[in-house]
């Protein structure tokens, strides 16, 4: 029984080393706030693609947003999969037709934004 008391604190000990290079508070609220960003930028894409502006290239972004939004979601974020849809929805971008609707210039600025997030996010917590 001893035995068993001494060696319990250990694990929790190795537990306190490991975590202490990172501010988890800070990394959790970083992750809901992009989990957010990405939802509201798919909601965004999906309303764009039902007004059937740019068909193909928003289905594209909606698709990779909910990609980015899933990978935020939980506290084991899916790094690869964010990272293939961030250069994804990167590339998509230029696309949008933002010369001639608020709304896409809009569009791309949150989405921009998001992806800035993301890289600072990564840096920070990964």
């Amino acid at each position: 029984m001893v035995r068993f008391t001494m060696l319990l604190p250990l694990p929790f000990l190795a537990l306190s080393l490991l975590d202490g290079c990172k501010d988890d508070v800070q990394c959790e609220r970083a992750r809901m706030d992009l989990n957010k960003s990405w939802s509201e930028l798919r909601e965004a894409a999906t309303r764009r693609k039902l007004d059937g502006v740019d068909l193909p290239v928003w289905t594209e972004v909606e698709n990779k947003a909910e990609l980015l939004e899933s990978s935020f979601v939980t506290r084991q974020v899916t790094w690869n999969s964010a990272a293939k849809a961030s250069q994804a929805m990167a590339a998509a971008l230029p696309r949008l037709h933002a010369g001639q609707e608020a709304l896409a210039v809009s569009f791309r600025t949150s989405a921009e934004t998001a992806l800035k997030e993301q890289s600072s996010f990564e840096k920070q917590c990964r």
